[in-house]
């Protein structure tokens, strides 16, 4: 008898495993490792209050913790 592959739902559903918030924790960017004038613009983007006092440091953790609330 002929085996039959069933897909799994998020492959039937058409949502890829990109769209999932582990895929996105996994691939989050090193903000540790970026410019601090990337890291304010990226800041400005998202909305980050008070960007302009904050270090490398705080704009990266900041900008984690953003990335972390959208997944």
């Amino acid at each position: 008898m002929k085996e039959v592959k069933v897909a799994s739902l998020k492959k039937f559903s058409g949502e890829s495993d990109v769209h999932t918030p582990a895929y996105r924790r996994r691939n989050a960017p090193a903000y540790e490792n970026w410019r601090r004038d990337d890291l304010y613009h990226l800041a400005q983007k998202r909305g980050i209050e008070n960007r302009a006092d904050m270090s490398n440091e705080e704009l990266a953790r900041a900008l984690s913790s953003v990335q972390n609330s959208l997944s």
